[in-house]
């Protein structure tokens, strides 16, 4: 059983990204690393690497595209299972195979597991991170605990790669924002699959550039052109009859929120909020390529 680790590129922190592919070099058998940097300065990070296969894009043509371009080498490779990683995700020792045996152990059940995943430790408040809009309820199974969600982000997503035969690939137009949730949600749609993080292991994880509170209420906060893609892709994604009505009502209200943080007291705040007014223009006017 052959297991390969994606990694997506975007002018990474060298450092850290260094310290991510030593570490997942230890747990899988291989790494596809896919580089939408335009800044021609990554290869040099593999170079000398064993186990690395390194595609350039040259361009940033967006993260589903980029893990599509993952998803057919190791289909190709006849590899049977795939972890997804980001460039600034730095996952616990052994984890790989922890994830696997959390698969097997869910597989036995009976259940279709669409997906098992760490629980995310925010890199800058070291705290777990709650998926309070993703949580369905919890499972035990002997001494194993499970934390079953409507989707799991994609880092450090174990998934078997006969899944994507059957729920299809990444939806490249959505570029960035919510790829990882509509292909849960289309999983489980069109195949019954069920997701899962396992609470015994864990991962740093780097949400944003930070976190702000308004009000009960903690947001993460990207960067100016982000905005673009999470308010376009928020209102491509009403229109898909798939995407759970509770992830939309509580997206509404954050980002809703966000708009008064940047209007009021956030930094850059011109680009923030021409970026958001295109994100809405466009959601609004532009059809939806499926």
């Amino acid at each position: 059983m052959k297991t390969g680790a994606i990694l997506v590129l975007y002018n990474p922190d060298m450092s850290r990204t260094k310290q991510v592919v030593e570490r997942m070099l230890t747990q899988v058998d291989a790494i596809c690393a896919i580089d939408n940097s335009d800044n021609g300065k990554t290869e040099n990070l593999f170079g000398t690497l064993p186990n690395v296969k390194y595609i350039p894009l040259h361009g940033n043509y967006g993260i589903a595209k980029a893990q599509n371009e993952g998803i057919r080498y190791f289909k190709e490779q006849h590899f049977d299972f795939i972890v997804f990683i980001d460039q600034d995700t730095l996952p616990e020792e052994n984890t790989v195979n922890r994830l696997l045996a959390s698969w097997q152990c869910l597989d036995n059940e009976g259940i279709k597991v669409g997906a098992v995943a760490p629980i995310a430790i925010d890199h800058f408040t070291k705290q777990p991170v709650t998926y309070s809009i993703a949580q369905k309820g919890s499972l035990n199974i002997g001494d194993k605990r499970f934390l079953e969600v409507i989707h799991t982000m994609s880092s450090m997503s174990l998934i078997n790669l006969k899944m994507f035969d059957e729920a299809g690939l990444m939806w490249e137009q959505l570029f960035i924002d919510a790829v990882d949730c509509e292909w849960c949600w289309r999983a489980a749609h069109k195949t019954g699959a069920r997701f899962f993080y396992d609470y015994d292991v864990h991962m740093d994880h780097v949400l944003g550039v930070g976190s702000k509170t308004i009000g009960r209420r903690s947001i993460h906060i990207t960067p100016p052109y982000r905005m673009y893609y999470q308010y376009r892709n928020f209102i491509w994604l009403l229109r898909i009859p798939y995407v759970p009505r509770r992830w939309l009502r509580k997206n509404a209200v954050k980002y809703l929120l966000k708009i008064p943080y940047y209007l009021i007291s956030g930094p850059d705040r011109l680009a923030y909020l021409k970026n958001i007014a295109r994100g809405i223009k466009d959601g609004v006017s532009r059809k939806v390529k499926r």
